[in-house]
C-alpha cells in the first residue's frame, strides 16, 4: 500500500523527510494513532488532546 501525505510548502525537504519515516516506522510497528493540531494550539491544548488519546486508547485495551 502507499500512502501520500502532503506537508506544508514551508516544510523544509528534510522536515517532509523526517514524517516520512516517523509514518512508516508507526506503520510498520503497529496501527499508527496521529493528531492533527494547528499551529496556534497552546501547549496544554496539546497536551489535552494527547490525554484524551491515551484515555481512548487504555479504555479500548490497546496499551501495550
Amino acid at each position: 500500500m502507499t500512502l501520500e501525505v502532503r506537508v506544508p510548502d514551508e516544510w523544509t525537504p528534510a522536515l517532509a523527510l523526517a514524517t516520512r519515516a516517523l509514518l512508516e516506522r508507526a506503520v510498520q510497528a503497529g496501527f499508527p494513532v496521529i493528531a492533527s493540531v494547528r499551529p496556534d494550539a497552546t501547549a496544554d491544548q496539546v497536551g489535552s488532546l494527547y490525554s484524551q488519546i491515551n484515555a481512548l486508547i487504555d479504555e479500548a485495551g490497546l496499551a501495550a
